[in-house]
């Protein structure tokens, strides 16, 4: 286990994650590698009546420590069981680490659209994954957790016998996003599809997944910018690394979203004075709400802009969830 002080060359890349725009300031980093090292560090912080936080990757960073950082990035064990089907990371692994070891058995977990995020956090916050509306959250799939105190150093969790997916993504300008939004909201939605919608500055894509063949012809309402839809391997549904970058955003679990409430979003986002990009999950059936509507922006100090967004869904909220909570308190 190595130690960093603020002055210690190190230091600042250990404390450093995905989110550049908000870094942990801690009096003392424990760039731990098991499950002692850990005990230690909050050994440490609570004999000195610090707090203490937990970084694996700082894709989810909501509030900096000051305390003690427990950096978690080389706890990357990943175990995968076939017989059993199932996997065991440790607090520092990521879903590619899962996803490379898994396949070769025909098995798959489920995970995000980013490969990159840690399993620990992504799990813990819900597990909203590109198979959710079929096979439900990821937090439901796990078996065993492993902690030290309040720290999960590791977590066991089912796999899933998935080889291949049918999914894709189709891609317009964004001055057809009013009848792209009409059209994902009017499609009969199978219950073993997953679809999602985002904005991105001047495009508009949706992306779908299952482990079954579905019709997409009813979102052709509008030229595409680009179309791929077709079966392939789950780890190329599983979504590609993003560099780190600056970002703040939010989310709201609503039981109904209608159509004009839906379009009245879109258009308060794109007439803001910040940049700020929507997706869209439907959810349903057992997952208790029928969507996740997420606010992001490439810059912080905007949540009061995505609230006056979010103010439109006010009469259907029924929560948040953690995994799409980015620097916000």
């Amino acid at each position: 286990m190595q130690i960093f002080h603020p002055d210690d060359p190190g230091y600042d890349d250990e404390r450093s994650g995905f989110q550049t725009g908000l870094r942990h300031e801690p009096q003392i980093i424990f760039a731990v590698e098991n499950a002692d090292d850990v005990r230690e560090a909050v050994e440490y912080a609570e004999s000195r009546g610090l707090g203490h936080a937990v970084q694996a990757t700082g894709h989810g960073l909501t509030t900096p420590t000051s305390g003690v950082l427990i950096s978690t990035k080389r706890m990357n064990g990943v175990e995968v069981d076939p017989a059993t089907r199932t996997a065991r990371a440790e607090a520092g692994a990521v879903w590619q680490d899962v996803i490379e070891r898994a396949a070769p058995h025909g098995l798959a977990p489920l995970s995000g659209d980013a490969s990159d995020v840690g399993v620990v956090g992504y799990t813990l916050g819900g597990g909203f994954g590109v198979l959710v509306r079929e096979f439900g959250l990821a937090k439901d799939r796990v078996r065993r957790t492993e902690e030290v105190a309040d720290v999960v150093t590791a977590l066991e969790f089912e796999l899933l016998e998935i080889d291949q997916v049918h999914a894709g993504s189709m891609i317009f300008e964004a001055r057809y996003a009013e009848a792209v939004f009409d059209a994902l909201h009017a499609w009969d939605l199978p219950a073993h599809v997953t679809p999602t919608l985002a904005t991105l500055g001047d495009v508009v894509r949706v992306t779908f997944a299952s482990t079954r063949p579905f019709d997409v012809g009813h979102l052709r309402v509008a030229p595409r910018l680009s179309e791929d839809v077709g079966p392939r391997p789950f780890a190329e549904a599983a979504g590609k690394p993003l560099p780190p970058h600056s970002y703040q955003g939010d989310n709201v679990l609503v039981s109904d979203l209608p159509l004009d409430a839906l379009q009245e979003v879109r258009r308060l986002a794109g007439r803001s004075t910040v940049p700020i990009f929507i997706g869209v999950l439907p959810l349903g059936g057992a997952l208790g709400a029928s969507h996740v509507v997420k606010l992001i922006s490439p810059r912080l100090g905007v949540e009061e802009l995505h609230e006056e967004v979010f103010a439109v869904l006010r009469p259907w909220v029924i929560g948040r969830t953690p995994n799409f909570r980015y620097a916000v308190g």
